[in-house]
């Protein structure tokens, strides 16, 4: 099976070093950013080193690997059982450099081994774009065998191109091509297989009205590629900027598309299989729900217990800022969750802080009595009782730092207590020691009120 031998290999130590350089945009105007040194921090693997060797031999002359921007897939090796037979392949993403190719552009090359155990170049292949958006493995077709979906971006325009290739019979082609402005995969359908799920972006030339779709992607018996289940996207996004999939509650897998709207505002689609068909809840009730789920850039829907079930923020005011001018303002998030039949319902609310990647939910007995001050490096919040007026609550309730590993030793001297880690970034609280204040939280109340996201 090819499943766990792709997975295995696609989640390569790279893809840290890529992650922390891109954000998670998920449409095909993402972040921008260059890979020029990553070769050398991290390393290649010595399966990935050979695997470069015997490219630049095949090519004549060295190459920039290129990195895919977005999805799980993040290496510019995909190495697996591609072709179903035994062994595996390796599908190389990259640019020529001086000395090789007579023209620009990204090139995709598959290596197979000789009998010798050596890696060689089958085939080259040209991309359709100047960057590669995603690497997707997916079973289209016969449900035995996989295809390699590959996304690349351009500098122009701000959808993606597809491309689908198959490296079947000892031959590496493409069999399909088409475009995309968000592409993804899951079982929607719960039948077993991951179905391939695009939204596109349609402009009408004579109004010059822009509109979108979603739809089911596959491969016909005749190896042609085919769309079903189309359901309409809201019309007032500008741009897809996020995606993310999980479970819409315990029983359906979903996407969740946080697009721009004309605003300038995030709003979030739910699209999901019900009734034998897709469903935009959103898209179908926009009155209802998108009020609710329509708040600033830079608050993407997330998994954020990692309870499998994604939640859709929305903010307003933290207590105290309620008439503060734009520059000064402190919002409170709330975290919702689809409950079906046009229904948000609220799963927690407190702060979340989008630069240092935590979410603190407040306790019910802090409703309308706690609201908390930014520290000028905006390393440290600090939460205090709420006497009426921002500016003179000055009742410490409880503080939390985010701060760098190496300089965590300095923050434990002085009383803070270590609550949770991610990567090279600690997070610490401390506490008042007068406890007689009932707003206060005891630690373990902390540790189970704070979440990091992403």
């Amino acid at each position: 099976m090819i499943g766990s031998d792709v997975v295995s290999c696609l989640r390569l130590s790279l893809a840290a070093a890529v992650t922390a350089l891109s954000v998670g945009l998920s449409g095909c105007t993402g972040f921008s950013f260059t890979v020029d040194g990553l070769l050398n921090a991290p390393k290649l693997t010595e399966e990935q080193g050979e695997i470069h060797e015997a490219l630049t031999a095949a090519v004549g002359g060295s190459v920039t690997l290129k990195y895919p921007r977005n999805g799980d897939n993040r290496s510019a090796f995909v190495i697996g059982n591609l072709d179903g037979d035994p062994g595996k392949e390796a599908l190389v993403f990259y640019e020529y450099n001086t000395g090789a190719g007579s023209d620009n552009g990204i090139r995709v090359n598959l290596l197979d081994k000789d009998e010798n155990g050596k890696w060689f170049s089958v085939k080259e292949l040209a991309g359709a774009g100047t960057e590669v958006d995603r690497v997707i493995i997916a079973q289209m077709g016969e449900k035995n065998r996989y295809n390699v979906l590959v996304g690349y971006q351009s500098v122009t325009g701000t959808d993606c191109a597809l491309e689908i290739y198959s490296c079947y019979d000892g031959d590496f082609k493409r069999v399909g091509t088409d475009t995309y402005s968000v592409l993804d995969t899951l079982d929607i359908n719960y039948d077993g297989y991951r179905e391939i799920v695009t939204i596109q972006r349609q402009t009408n030339s004579e109004t010059n009205a822009t509109s979108a779709k979603a739809s089911l992607l596959d491969m016909s018996a005749d190896n042609e590629l085919v769309r079903t289940e189309g359901i309409d996207m809201c019309s007032n996004v500008v741009n897809y900027v996020n995606t993310c999939s999980g479970l819409l509650n315990k029983q359906h897998e979903a996407i969740f598309i946080d697009g721009m709207n004309s605003d300038g505002n995030l709003q979030t689609e739910i699209v999901y299989y019900r009734y034998s068909s897709l469903q935009n809840p959103m898209q179908l009730s926009p009155q209802k729900l998108l009020p609710l789920c329509t708040r600033p850039s830079g608050y993407y829907s997330t998994d954020v217990d990692d309870d499998g079930i994604v939640e859709i923020p929305s903010v307003k005011p933290m207590t105290g800022y309620e008439n503060a001018i734009t520059d000064e303002m402190v919002y409170m998030t709330t975290w919702n969750v689809y409950k079906d039949f046009f229904d948000l319902t609220e799963k927690y609310h407190g702060y979340y802080s989008i630069s240092n990647g935590y979410f603190f939910a407040f306790p019910n007995r802090w409703n309308d009595q706690v609201t908390i001050k930014r520290e000028p490096d905006m390393s440290e919040l600090v939460f205090y009782k709420y006497s009426g007026d921002i500016n003179s609550s000055n009742t410490e309730i409880m503080r939390i730092a985010a701060v760098s590993r190496k300089d965590s030793e300095s923050y434990a001297d002085d009383g803070y207590k270590l609550i949770a880690s991610k990567g090279q970034l600690d997070y610490y609280v401390k506490l008042p020691e007068d406890k007689r204040e009932q707003l206060i939280l005891t630690i373990d109340e902390v540790k189970n009120n704070f979440f990091i996201v992403g």
